[in-house]
């Protein structure tokens, strides 16, 4: 790839399931529930609000840049075919 090629990641969709992989810097681990204390009961984010508004004007935002967890992510793409996931 060289330097004027862009990646293109695919959209995050809030499928929630990042967050039951591990906390990011804004989460919190719940070790018994396997999953960041932060999700709500459909998948989302419970610091939404306080995470974008605390990374306004980031290169790299929390939330906008992609999802990083996009191959093989059942519950993502049952999210996007309408279904929970999970």
């Amino acid at each position: 790839m060289t330097t004027t090629e862009q990646v293109v990641a695919n959209p995050c969709v809030q499928c929630g399931y990042c967050c039951t992989q591990g906390p990011c810097s804004y989460g919190k681990w719940d070790p018994q529930m396997h999953r960041c204390v932060y999700l709500t009961h459909d998948n989302r984010c419970n610091k939404y609000d306080e995470i974008v508004a605390a990374e306004q004007g980031s290169d790299y935002p929390m939330f906008g840049c992609g999802c990083s967890s996009s191959l093989f992510n059942r519950v993502r793409d049952a999210k996007i075919r309408g279904g929970e996931g999970r």
